[in-house]
């Protein structure tokens, strides 16, 4: 993909997710204050409060795979947009990119039934971007490609469309 390529993309996931309401500090992260999971208030102290605009930066700065999995799905989806942005960022390529996938392979449903048909649609094309990478690195694991067979690639153009 090119720079150009990737930016539309980019500007793609940002329209796409614009106006994606922020859930509620409770929605973000799976955590219980006072009580076992410190690594879960952590992520909960780092997400809490914040635009996913403001996470594409911190993003930059540290990686955030191990975060994915102590996110709720309304936190992780809220914050989807700045994961996808951040599988874009050729500098900083595959920091985050197989735990995005992995999370989209794993947890489908629960990802989709919280998106819009537009928002679907770009996670289609961030997967199909990513599956390109992956095989064109020779990965011999393509969770990309994994979570586009067995599940995102079925939405119809219709459904994907509206």
């Amino acid at each position: 993909m090119t720079r150009d390529e990737a930016e539309e993309l980019r500007r793609e996931v940002q329209e796409a997710f614009r106006r994606r309401p922020y859930p509620g500090d409770d929605a973000i992260a799976r955590r219980r204050p006072g009580g076992a999971g410190q690594e879960a208030e952590e992520v909960w102290q780092r997400y809490h409060g914040k635009d996913w605009k403001q996470i594409v930066a911190d993003g930059r700065q540290r990686n955030l795979r191990d975060d994915l999995g102590f996110l709720t799905f309304e936190g992780f989806v809220y914050y989807l947009p700045a994961f996808l942005e951040l599988s874009l960022d050729a500098e900083r390529r595959f920091d985050l990119d197989g735990t995005l996938a992995s999370f989209l392979w794993s947890f489908p449903e629960e990802v989709a039934s919280r998106l819009e048909p537009r928002q679907k649609r770009v996670v289609v094309r961030v997967l199909e971007h990513l599956a390109g990478e992956f095989d064109e690195r020779g990965y011999v694991r393509n969770d990309a490609r994994a979570a586009l067979e067995h599940y995102w690639a079925y939405f119809t153009d219709g459904e994907l469309g509206q």
